[in-house]
């Protein structure tokens, strides 16, 4: 199992150090979501710095016309070139900021994609452990809230050159009318920066924090609006008792959140009071040239202008800068869960799986689940032969179903082995593993899918083969009723998406049978195969289980007495230790747990 344990409250620190690589890695990621919106974007970038320094130079042109025609009482015929002129720059930088828009938008949803397609690579890649650490779907949660921050970073690299590049085409132009400015114009980057990281780290800080309680209050926000919770929710009349606890977590998110933003509110409000007091020592040295005689009253002007311009530049370069490196901790964050995928394929197994199947065998198998405090399968030794038919029995809790799950490769053993014709499925390809076996749990799933795609699931490379699918929909006693729906076996199954047919829990337990017969494994599990069928459909069954899957191997679990006695072999489990084994009469004629589970059930039969 890889998984790279967080402290919840401890964020890992981002400073300047780290920028640089975080920027150069948002920008690979950007680069593969979507190359050839990333150099549209950026050659857009540069063609709206070179349209800003022409509107400078062009305005300053036509403000000395302006000034000419006033001094000199002529017409403004002069003036009219640069006017027009003036126009179709402006004219150009809209068009541009039109397609700009367009273009990253695109770029937008190619890198959110993509972020989100890694996202997937990651929880399909780690095993079936990984899923109960709390941890693992924290991180989940946090790449996922974060996952476009890889171009909001990159965006802000280009605010930043854009920035950069405007202010430096403004100094140029300001250099050479009045350099005395200068250092004041520089001073305009510090306050900025300093409010942007400050906001930037206060507010991943949250993220980071509230990663759990904002999962809880998005399960509770599911049980509200699922339809398969929605029954439940109004028989206990539960609503009002999950929207307030809803309301009470999203109530200590807003609480921080506002005080954050007071926070900032009195941060900007020092922020703009230094920047308004640079700008005005900044003014009045302008003036102070101007009146001196020592700066014409036209280069005086653009000057005036061009600092303008270039304050706001310089301040949106500290801005951006601060907010890079708070973008940067998201970045971060999705980078460290990425890094799991390559993890993960070193640690995979990569072994051949044996070729046939004669016996499956497990030895002093140990299993624990993360929270628990005691181990769920302690000690287990078992072994099935190929065609035989294994129970596993035992009262909730005992380890049934994580036995299962251990004999099918979902989960890999603490201690001891599980073997596969004297191969230890630890150094074997899982899926390989997998593929060897079907499995149907009590909690199938049911796919919103066409009937036909719900049974062909259970081997995808052979979900084209109609005479397959229905064979099996005969064996598992779902034909009947499929052949009755509105489209036969392409009716959408499932009440959510529109022209969708739901159907009883027995029918969908029908057709999850069908999928495991589908499937055409060696060996079969099946745990409570027949939980929501009625005793006459479960019998039916049971009596032809031999016959459905002759020359496989099937381990079944059930609570029912009745459907395991036939079997070649039970396995009695308690508190997750095998305590007996052997055909029904054996288990009878010793007289311990399995008699008297057998006895008890019985008895509640005949009273």
């Amino acid at each position: 199992m890889v998984v790279i344990l967080d402290k919840p409250d401890e964020p890992p620190k981002v400073g300047l150090r780290k920028l640089p690589r975080l920027c150069r890695q948002a920008l690979a990621i950007t680069w593969t979501a979507a190359p050839h919106e990333l150099v549209y974007t950026a050659v857009l970038q540069v063609i709206g710095v070179v349209g800003l320094v022409g509107l400078l130079l062009v305005g300053r042109s036509a403000l000395e016309a302006l000034l000419s025609t006033i001094t000199r009482a002529t017409t403004l015929t002069a003036v009219l070139p640069w006017v027009v002129a003036i126009a179709g720059v402006a004219a150009a930088q809209s068009l541009v900021s039109a397609v700009q828009r367009e273009r990253q938008m695109i770029l937008s949803e190619k890198v959110t994609r993509h972020v989100d397609g890694r996202v997937l690579d990651v929880t399909a890649g780690v095993d079936l452990a990984t899923f109960d650490e709390p941890d693992f779907h924290n991180r989940v949660q946090r790449s996922q809230v974060g996952n476009k921050m890889s171009l909001t970073m990159v965006e802000g690299l280009f605010g930043l050159t854009q920035s950069a590049l405007g202010a430096a085409a403004g100094l140029v132009v300001v250099a050479t009318i009045a350099p005395v400015v200068l250092f004041l114009l520089a001073l305009l980057v510090l306050p900025t920066w300093l409010a942007a990281s400050l906001r930037g780290r206060d507010f991943h800080r949250l993220f980071w924090r509230f990663a759990a309680r904002d999962r809880q209050r998005m399960y509770l926000a599911s049980l509200l609006r699922a339809r398969e919770t929605a029954k439940e929710v109004r028989a206990f009349g539960l609503s009002g008792h999950l929207r307030q606890r809803y309301e009470r977590l999203y109530e200590e998110r807003m609480t921080e959140m506002t005080r954050l933003a007071r926070r900032q509110i009195w941060v900007n409000l020092l922020t703009n009071a230094v920047m308004a007091l640079i700008l005005s020592a900044l003014l009045l040295v302008m003036v102070w040239l101007t009146l001196s005689g020592r700066l014409p009253l036209a280069s005086a002007g653009i000057a005036v202008a061009g600092a303008v311009v270039v304050g706001t530049r310089l301040g949106g370069l500290g801005w951006s800068v601060g907010a890079l490196t708070g973008t940067a901790r998201y970045v971060d964050d999705f980078l460290t869960f990425d890094a799991l995928l390559p993890e993960i394929r070193r640690n995979r197994p990569t072994g051949p799986a044996p070729a046939g199947f004669s016996r499956l065998e497990a030895h002093d198998v140990v299993f624990s689940y993360p929270a628990a405090d005691a181990p769920a399968v302690r000690g287990v030794s078992l072994e099935i032969a190929a065609g035989e038919v294994v129970a596993l029995v035992g009262e909730n809790g005992s380890g049934k179903t994580t036995l299962a799950k251990l004999l099918a490769g979902l989960y890999l053993p603490e201690d001891g082995a599980v073997r596969w014709d004297g191969v230890d499925m630890s150094t074997v390809d899982p899926d390989a593993w997998r593929d060897r076996v079907a499995v149907i749990f009590q909690d199938f799933e049911r796919f919103h899918l066409t009937a036909r795609e719900n049974i062909g699931l259970g081997r995808i490379a052979r979900m084209d083969d109609e005479e397959a699918i229905r064979a099996a929909a005969r064996h598992s006693g779902a034909d009947a009723f499929l052949e009755r729906l509105k489209d036969s076996y392409d009716t959408l199954l499932g009440p959510e998406f529109a022209g969708g047919t739901d159907l009883s829990v027995g029918r969908w337990q029908r057709i999850a049978l069908a999928r495991a017969f589908f499937r055409g494994a060696p060996v079969v599990i099946l745990d409570e195969p027949t939980a929501a069928l009625d005793p006459r459909a479960e019998k039916e069954l049971f009596d032809r289980i031999r016959t459905l899957l002759a020359g496989r191997t099937v381990l079944l679990i059930s609570h029912r007495f009745s459907s395991v006695r036939s079997a070649d072999r039970i396995y009695v489990l308690d508190e997750g230790r095998v305590v007996e084994a052997g055909d029904h009469d054996t288990l009878m004629a010793v007289g311990g747990l399995y008699a008297e589970l057998f006895t008890l059930q019985a008895a509640a039969y005949e009273d």
